[in-house]
């Protein structure tokens, strides 16, 4: 029986990384999972930025995005880290303060919305292990990915998860692909994008920038992420410290497109080829 989800994107992804997509919907293709488009859905909005600045507004857009996987009667998936903080946070918080679910409730009724609570909210990496299970994972794999040499960056929020325990999940797939994990030292540091919203060249020299040093010096053949935000994050530094001749070439990959090519996808199907750091390294190890 195929399990259904509303596939929750976010911003990121469909516009600067939809071969992250690309390859969750064919993963979910072959563990029988069905995911189902969330229309109208807007940014979740970021907790980052939002939330800090007006409770109010956060917490009302975020009620109407989950209105939407209450009305079609799903749990939501989402690939992003910020996304499943921002939906999960104003969930918990609507459930637990009857007075401001009323308030929000008071507020959606006027666009013919309300909010409930029923639909969880769960990033790709909990429906995997607790919905899927690493045994079905390790069936459908064709192409072990022993020749791959990763260092981890687990992303902040990760650690948010009750016990951590996203970020045991994150280490129970990469084991079930067959990657070679590396250690780097630094694997639980922030990549630095939270701290790009008050001076990029901050973040860049003194987060972003340590990261890459360290895992340069462990000659991983990639990073493997499951957040958008410290892809980007990667990606644009070293982008950016080309600038002053600073090179590292290190490719950034999400799990899921690991995942699809451990399931036999070819690089050119989940779009492995349309990444600004060049994969030609990965791809000729896969063949």
């Amino acid at each position: 029986m195929a399990k259904t989800y509303a596939l929750f994107l976010g911003c990121y992804i469909p516009i600067v990384q939809p071969f992250a997509e690309i390859s969750f919907r064919k993963v979910a293709s072959q563990l029988g999972i069905e995911l189902v488009d969330m229309r109208e859905a807007t940014c979740c909005p970021v907790s980052d930025i939002v939330r800090l600045v007006d409770y109010d507004s956060w917490i009302n857009v975020a009620a109407r995005n989950l209105s939407i996987a209450e009305s079609i009667d799903r749990d939501i998936v989402t690939l992003c880290l910020g996304c499943w903080e921002s939906l999960h946070d104003a969930r918990n918080d609507l459930i637990e303060d009857s007075e401001l679910r009323e308030k929000v409730n008071t507020k959606l009724s006027q666009i013919g919305r309300s909010f409930t609570g029923r639909s969880e909210v769960k990033h790709f990496l909990q429906i995997m292990v607790e919905d899927v299970g690493l045994s079905k994972i390790r069936e459908k794999i064709k192409r072990p990915l022993t020749n791959l040499k990763v260092a981890i960056h687990y992303g902040c929020k990760l650690f948010k998860s009750e016990n951590g325990k996203l970020a045991t999940y994150f280490d129970n797939i990469v084991e079930v692909l067959g990657l070679r994990r590396v250690n780097y030292g630094i694997e639980r540091v922030c990549c630095g994008y939270p701290l790009t919203l008050y001076s990029s060249e901050i973040a860049i020299e003194e987060r972003t920038k340590w990261k890459l040093d360290e895992i340069k010096k462990s000659e991983a053949d990639c990073i493997v992420v499951v957040c958008p935000a410290c892809y980007n994050q990667f990606e644009r530094g070293q982008l950016e410290l080309r600038r002053k001749n600073i090179r590292y070439d290190i490719p950034i990959i999400h799990l899921s497109e690991l995942m699809a090519l451990a399931f036999g996808f070819s690089p050119k199907e989940i779009g492995l080829d349309r990444h600004r750091i060049r994969c030609e390294a990965i791809i000729e190890k896969l063949k």
